[in-house]
Order: C-alpha cells, then structure tokens, then sequence
C-alpha cells in the first residue's frame, strides 16, 4: 500500500484475501493511467517496488527482494 501511495492515494480497497496461494487485494484510483510507463499500464508500480527488501519481523530476517513478475504481481483492472 506504502508504494501505492506514492503515486496516489487509493481508494474503494477491497478486502485481503488468500488466493491461489497469494494474497491479493483491488483497488481504484481518481485517475486513469497513474501507474502507466510506456506501454505498461502498472510499469510505475513495477519500478518502483524493484528490489524492496521483504523482512521478516518476527525473526528480524531480510526475507526477500521484491521483484515485479516473480514474487509480486499487478494488473490493471479488467485483467483476466
């Protein structure tokens, strides 16, 4: 959500949810193509999630990077 908001601040979010072992969630925003770089619809929210560190607070451990298309994913609304 923290990303999000640096480009806009989102509204109508939806419940969190389990699915298909990720959890998943919806959102909607003011503006249309907030997130666009060239061509990518959500290419903003890909950058700028690139290499963020995942931590692990129970253990204090740095789990994971970020890394768009392998361990987080965004889609623009009507994506099947």
């Amino acid at each position: 959500m923290q990303l999000i908001g640096l480009y806009t601040q989102p509204q109508s979010i939806s419940d969190i949810r389990m699915q298909n072992g990720r959890w998943e969630f919806e959102f909607e925003t003011e503006f249309d193509d907030v997130f666009r770089l060239n061509d990518d619809p959500v290419g903003l929210l890909k950058q700028a999630c690139r290499g963020v560190p995942i931590i692990n607070y129970v253990q204090q451990q740095l789990t994971a990077l970020l890394q768009p298309d392998v361990n987080i994913w965004f889609y623009p609304k009507g994506h099947k």
